[in-house]
């Protein structure tokens, strides 16, 4: 077990705050008109984005998501973030969220799955990404869209 899993200490209390920036961070610019070229300042270069099908793509092409169709407004809120540490230098995520659009206020939920790994100077970035799709609103924006992205049974 990772020394940032003991409670109350401060090496635990600064990492958590820079994954949860991260994580805010990337919701924040998840939004209509999106500036997909900073958004990937939160993920290593080498990093994963991985879809419910099992897609994969590097951060470079997460633009791929919106298949040049963009919602005309969505914003992602987070609801919980569960972070775990299985060392010192990597962290696992379950962050909750939901998102709203213009055609719905639920449009579509579920999770962001991610492995977090921290440089030696102490940055913390998304090393792999798997978008958890609970459900989509129908009429929604998203169902469309992440409908050639979900693993079909």
């Amino acid at each position: 077990m990772s020394g940032l899993n003991a409670l109350n200490t401060p090496e635990r209390a600064v990492a958590l705050a820079d994954i949860h920036a991260v994580l805010h961070g990337y919701a924040f610019l998840a939004r209509d008109k999106a500036p997909f070229a900073e958004m990937q300042k939160f993920f290593w270069p080498d990093a994963w984005f991985r879809f419910p099908s099992g897609d994969a793509v590097r951060p470079t092409d997460i633009h791929l998501i919106v298949q040049g169709d963009e919602a005309d407004y969505i914003r992602h809120h987070i609801t919980t973030i569960d972070v775990q540490f299985v060392g010192e230098n990597e962290a696992r995520t379950n962050a909750q969220f939901f998102a709203t659009t213009h055609l719905s206020f639920y449009d579509h939920w579920g999770a962001w799955v991610d492995i977090f790994r921290r440089s030696a100077d102490g940055e913390w970035r998304i090393a792999d990404r798997t978008i958890v799709l609970e459900g989509t609103t129908p009429g929604g924006w998203a169902g469309p869209k992440m409908g050639r992205f979900v693993k079909r049974e």
